[in-house]
């Protein structure tokens, strides 16, 4: 497989699991979608992020027509942070010390 079959095939998985993601929601769905699987598609997600990210190439953390919202990216980051023992103090000092991952550069 070539390296543009594999993109493509990359972006029309994406588009499939967010479209099966906003039909679960939408049609209140969400038992048919098996909390195994919805960690491993977050899991692998966030590794490719990170790894872009610490390469210095990561973009916008969501895409078009993603609909995320505030209380989303809350609900979403304390479970994240309880995940993996992380206190939201840590994560402070470790952002404040590596600069990995921000979108934009910190004004001093």
């Amino acid at each position: 497989m070539s390296q543009s079959e594999r993109n493509d095939s990359f972006a029309g998985l994406a588009s499939d699991i967010a479209a099966a993601c906003a039909e679960a929601i939408e049609a209140d769905r969400l038992s048919d979608i098996p909390d195994d699987s919805l960690g491993q598609v977050i899991g692998a997600v966030i590794r490719v992020y990170a790894a872009k990210a610490q390469m210095g190439q990561a973009g916008r953390p969501f895409g078009r027509n993603s609909g995320v919202t505030v209380t989303d990216v809350a609900i979403s980051c304390t479970a994240l942070l309880d995940g993996v023992g992380l206190e939201v103090f840590e994560l402070g000092a470790w952002q404040s010390m590596s600069g990995i991952g921000r979108l934009s550069p910190i004004s001093k």
